[in-house]
């Protein structure tokens, strides 16, 4: 048997891995307001004013049930990352995990309530959802 010559590392370029940053965290507290934030403009934009037109009886209103629950998405996951806070963005730990399904739920449920609700005001105000 042969020894090789070369050495059979020198084609690789080994790097400090202590020399390198840190990856920065981001807060899930500052994560979780923007969310509240966000969700708060979106809810006034796309369920408040619809409201506002059928109560001003306009002629013809716009919406979109996915526009309307993007206000509630991002509410509760916003109090999700402002409650929970979690260890990481995606939930890795089985507590983030748990309290995650939590809010899902809550979400699934809130979006049924929230569309029979807009669903009966739009009939209320003689507009067929």
């Amino acid at each position: 048997m042969q020894i090789p010559a070369n050495n059979p590392n020198e084609d690789y370029e080994f790097v400090n891995h202590n020399s390198r940053k840190p990856k920065k965290a981001i807060s899930p507290l500052l994560i979780g307001v923007l969310f509240i934030a966000a969700g708060l403009l979106s809810s006034y934009f796309f369920i408040y004013q619809k409201l506002q037109q059928m109560a001003e009886h306009a002629p013809s209103v716009s919406y979109s049930v996915k526009t309307m629950m993007l206000g509630p998405v991002l509410l509760i996951f916003g109090l999700y990352y402002v409650l929970v806070r979690p260890s990481d963005l995606n939930a890795q730990s089985p507590r983030d995990k748990k309290w995650l399904y939590i809010f899902i739920g809550i979400f699934i449920v809130a979006m049924i309530i929230l569309h029979e609700w807009f669903k009966a005001q739009a009939n209320g105000y003689g507009y067929n959802f």
